[in-house]
């Protein structure tokens, strides 16, 4: 009887141990694809506007490791059970569970494919483009995948644990060949994804002056302080201290301004327009001679030239303020003037028709942008009109172009932007303030933005500044700050080791848990 059974053991041993090779494998890669998806929903999270509970870059580094040491374990799993109608080693199988699997090869290739395209350094409407499809097909597989491995659940059981039979020796061995250099990378993350490389995936929170309507925040040339003006004048140190409201009129401030120079800010406001050597004051009134002052420029290589605009058009002053000259003449709406700044050495500005380039007579109109209401230079020679209805566009080159890829959006079915103001900071970096949808950024010079709105309160956001490691911004309900990541980007050291460690352990963890053993040693386990 015990030699009969011992000959029957030996004639099922290469099956069974097949079937439980095929179990290994598939449970194996079904722990790392869990992995995979468990991270995604970091992803998924900030794209539905809420905060990640990890840090994205930690993220990104996690589940990039895991897809690529995954690739070893399908590659093994597919040329295990092939393409064929039956396998050897697993009974009962049909057509339609061959039809199943078919499709997950489809889709996981699919997901496989644009991972990897995503490493490669595409432009960013490109690369979104990418990561919505990978995020498609990563949850078109959840469902066939759920279902896969509950039907095949008996061919994995041999590599789950139980109280009365831990998992074998070698199956934690291998698992902790594939895991442990993830944990190692952990350790010293890189923003991978577009998502945490624009800081994605924290929350902005309101800070201080709650309930406030500021519309207007710079920071003074000197870099020590903060000034903000709407519902009354506001300033606060840059390295400490609290907001404080500041002596000033009882009037709304319209516009803001902190050159170089003697004067460290000039406010604007619906009845004139003021200065001040200092951001705390005393602000003394100008002899301006219009009202509803909304923009201001001080020529940077003489601070004694001073810029407004108002209902009456644009004045020019050539002493520090005493004396105002009306300089509209080219302009087709002079009561509707609003933006002007200093750009390649000379003045522009913007009514509700367009934006013009003073010729140091006149204006001549330069683009045909509707209701630009700012106006801002970058350092890398480029300039960014901001509109109420018709988005961004920036002029570089010699000529304007659109950049508002990925700020459109629908509001009563009408597809519009608002945006009130860009800042630009050296580097790259923008970031666009906008009346209906909060705030985004961009890390290619504003050709794509990306929205960073969680946390926000409904309403327009109108100025965004870079400080420290975060963001502020004045808003319709106050200050908003917001916390930026500082992670390092990738290079392309990092990413070569990553993916060869993650290729190399995966393979090693199929070969040492996951191939045919054929051993008796191996059955006993």
């Amino acid at each position: 009887m015990a030699r009969a059974v011992a000959a029957d053991s030996g004639a099922r041993r290469p099956g069974f141990t097949a079937q439980f090779s095929l179990g290994a494998l598939g449970a194996s890669l079904v722990l790392l694809v869990s992995l995979a998806w468990l991270t995604g929903l970091a992803y998924l999270l900030t794209r539905l506007n809420l905060p990640s509970p990890i840090q994205l870059a930690a993220v990104d580094t996690v589940h990039v490791y895991v897809g690529v040491a995954s690739i070893a374990f399908f590659v093994a799993k597919v040329a295990r059970v092939g393409l064929h109608q039956r396998v050897d080693s697993v009974s009962e199988l049909l057509l339609w569970h061959r039809w199943v699997s078919w499709s997950l090869l489809v889709l996981y290739s699919g997901v496989y494919v644009t991972g990897v395209l995503l490493v490669i350094s595409f432009p960013a409407p490109v690369r979104q483009g990418l990561a919505n499809a990978h995020l498609l097909m990563s949850v078109w597989a959840a469902v066939p995948t759920t279902w896969h491995v509950w039907h095949h659940r008996r061919w994995a059981l041999p590599c789950v644990p139980r109280l009365h039979r831990p998992l074998p020796s070698r199956f934690l061995a291998a698992a902790a060949v594939a895991l442990v250099p993830m944990v190692a990378f952990a350790m010293v993350p890189r923003a991978l994804s577009l998502l945490s490389q624009v800081g994605a995936g924290n929350a902005w929170t309101s800070a201080e002056l709650p309930g406030v309507f500021l519309d207007r925040i710079e920071r003074t040339a000197d870099g020590n302080a903060l000034v903000a003006g709407g519902e009354g004048l506001y300033a606060r140190s840059v390295q400490s201290g609290t907001w404080h409201r500041i002596t000033f009129p009882p009037d709304l401030i319209l516009g803001l301004v902190t050159p170089k120079g003697p004067v460290a800010v000039y406010v604007g406001t619906g009845s004139g327009l003021y200065a001040s050597p200092t951001a705390n004051g005393p602000y003394r009134r100008l002899s301006f001679p219009a009202r509803e002052v909304h923009g201001i420029a001080v020529d940077p290589l003489n601070s004694d030239i001073i810029w407004a605009s108002s209902r009456q058009g644009f004045w020019r002053s050539t002493d520090a303020g005493v004396h105002w000259t009306n300089e509209s003449v080219g302009i087709e709406a002079p009561e509707t003037a609003w933006a002007i700044t200093y750009f390649d050495g000379t003045v522009s500005a913007s009514d509700v028709n367009g934006v013009y380039r003073w010729t140091g007579h006149r204006w001549e109109q330069r683009s045909g942008q509707r209701a630009v209401v700012s106006l801002d230079p970058g350092s890398d020679g480029r300039l960014f009109a901001s509109s109420m209805g018709q988005g961004v566009e920036v002029f570089t080159n010699g000529a304007w172009q659109r950049s508002d890829s990925g700020l459109v959006a629908n509001h009563g079915g009408v597809r519009v932007v608002h945006v009130d103001s860009i800042t630009a900071v050296p580097g790259g970096q923008r970031y666009a303030a906008m009346m209906l949808d909060g705030t985004a950024t961009s890390i290619d010079g504003g050709q794509s933005w990306t929205r960073i709105t969680t946390g926000l309160a409904r309403g327009a956001v109108w100025r965004i500044l870079p400080v420290g490691s975060g963001l502020v911004a004045a808003t319709d309900h106050g200050i908003y700050t917001y916390p930026l990541p500082v992670h390092e980007r990738a290079g392309p050291l990092w990413w070569l080791a990553l993916i060869a460690t993650g290729a190399l352990f995966g393979a090693a963890t199929v070969a040492l848990g996951a191939l045919p053993t054929w051993s008796g040693r191996a059955l006993r386990r």
